[in-house]
């Protein structure tokens, strides 16, 4: 039963659509950062990711919660949710770790060619953290979103011939974020219609 109610626990598209919210958060930085005033530039980002923060919590209070109950996880739960943050706590440490590199000469002694070193950057900082998630979590549309992000700007830069930057960042984060939103919605839809509230059974 414990089982059955973790599952259901990303079933609801909840999770999808934050990470959705999240990725196209990435575009007023893009779009916007010089147009806006201080420090409007430097908070748009943040307020979309309140946004996408608020809506997860309320969605789960609201919309989730009434419809399947709250569930007290055992011990084997527990630890899954405690390796997620461990491994996102790692992967942090290692960003930080790779952005001292990059501004380093050392880096540059490695002339690796911009598309692979964006490739190899978003594989291991990025596609490969969230599939190990995915794993421990038993959340299997996480492996599509790590996939998808994973690849967003590996995509921009191979587009980046037909169209110029930084418009090719834009539409990228626009359709993938909007597929792993859609992706989230659909997944609600199908979650709202298998628990309905039992005034409406």
């Amino acid at each position: 039963m414990e089982k059955k109610a973790w599952r259901v626990n990303f079933e609801d598209g909840i999770f999808d659509i934050y990470f959705g919210i999240i990725i196209i958060s990435f575009v007023p930085n893009i779009v916007l950062f010089d147009l806006l005033p201080i420090p409007m530039n430097f908070l748009l980002s943040p307020i979309i990711i309140g946004f996408a923060l608020a809506f997860f919590i309320l969605s789960k209070k609201y919309l989730i919660k009434p419809r399947i109950g709250t569930v007290k996880y055992g011990r084997k739960r527990k630890i899954r949710k405690m390796k997620t943050g461990v491994i996102l706590s790692i992967n942090v440490l290692l960003l930080l770790i790779l952005f001292l590199l990059r501004t380093s000469d050392f880096w540059d002694d490695l002339n690796i060619p911009n598309t692979i070193e964006i490739l190899l950057i978003q594989l291991i900082f990025i596609t490969l953290p969230l599939c190990l998630v995915a794993y421990i979590l038993q959340y299997n549309r996480l492996y599509i979103i790590a996939i998808l992000m994973g690849s967003s700007f590996f995509i921009a830069e191979l587009i980046s011939t037909f169209i110029t930057p930084p418009i090719n960042i834009i539409v990228v984060f626009l359709i993938i974020g909007g597929l792993i939103i859609l992706m989230g919605v659909f997944s609600m839809i199908k979650f709202i219609k298998r628990h309905p509230l039992e005034k409406e059974v």
